[in-house]
């Protein structure tokens, strides 16, 4: 059986799980022993670095290349588009998620982890800076409904989590993630994703609980 090492409030950890969870596949969750990082861990998946993904004698770090290890070895359905073009768009809007719209969203651990408290000012910049990270991705999807054309790909497994908890985070801190029409197009058809759903559910319940151990906001 495959193994996914990961952590609940991971959106890395959260796309691999929705591609592992679109392909039917058959996977156990579990935490890295000791923590990632640790050498108990290191001896299973050399890098200890989550997502970490045990599959046979495939030891694989890195969300983007667990996603194709899994996109070529389990090619139903596909998550990539046929085309050259198409597959080299969703790409690049997996790099662009993993460059600078997740940088966006981590940015609220630092603060948060340093106890400082919900009425900030630093937190209202943060909202900003993130509002204007995702004004990004306007230009470059499709949202006809799904990023790049009207089938789920790879894309949608990164960013379905990702939006989630930039709206979570948003709304903590008493401000609101800005989107334009294409993106909200496209997040109302992610949600509609039953996998998808289920883990921007688990992603929403950790990331209450782990921001609850450094600071009180509202649900």
């Amino acid at each position: 059986m495959i193994q996914l090492f990961a952590y609940p409030e991971s959106v890395f950890c959260a796309k691999v799980r929705i591609a592992l969870d679109m392909k039917e596949l058959n996977y156990a969750e579990l935490s890295p022993p000791d923590g990632y990082g640790s050498e108990a861990y290191k001896k299973i998946i050399p890098a200890g670095s989550i997502p970490g993904l045990k599959d046979g004698a495939a030891a694989l770090a890195d969300s983007n290349a667990i996603l194709e290890y899994l996109e070529e070895t389990e090619s139903s359905p596909a998550l990539l588009p046929e085309d050259p073009i198409g597959r080299a768009r969703a790409r690049a809007l997996m790099g662009l998620h993993d460059t600078r719209i997740e940088p966006a969203v981590r940015a609220f651990y630092a603060p948060i982890k340093s106890g400082k408290a919900p009425h900030n000012q630093i937190y209202s910049q943060l909202i900003k800076e993130m509002s204007c990270a995702f004004e990004r991705l306007e230009d470059v999807i499709d949202a006809e409904p799904y990023a790049i054309g009207p089938y789920v790909t790879l894309v949608e497994c990164a960013y379905a989590t990702t939006f989630s908890q930039a709206q979570q985070l948003a709304s903590m801190f008493g401000g609101e993630l800005k989107l334009k029409p294409k993106c909200q197009r496209w997040w109302q058809a992610m949600q509609s994703l039953s996998h998808a759903a289920t883990s921007i559910d688990i992603n929403r319940k950790a990331m209450q609980e782990w921001v609850a151990k450094f600071i009180q906001v509202a649900a």
